[in-house]
């Protein structure tokens, strides 16, 4: 989570400010076995992009999607973002 922490933390700063926050926790959390097919087709758009920051970007999306770990972690993030934003 280290590797990404900055990045998730920026997601989850701007679900909150868009208000969307609820509504991405329920995908993220209810989407099950689609997160891994969801990872495989963004590896497969992952060379379009050349720039370093959009490269991380997709690698932290990735990592969410396919590591339970490191999606319960995001959504722990998210759900303590809302608090301390609300």
């Amino acid at each position: 989570m280290d590797d990404y922490h900055h990045i998730w933390l920026k997601w989850a700063k701007t679900l909150h400010r868009w208000g969307v926050a609820h509504l991405g926790y329920h995908l993220l959390s209810e989407l099950g076995g689609m997160n891994l097919v969801l990872a495989q087709f963004i590896y497969l758009l992952e060379p379009l992009f050349y720039s370093q920051p959009a490269g991380q970007a997709l690698s932290a999306l990735c990592a969410l999607l396919e590591e339970e770990v490191h999606r319960e972690q995001f959504l722990t993030l998210l759900k303590e973002q809302g608090s301390v934003v609300s």
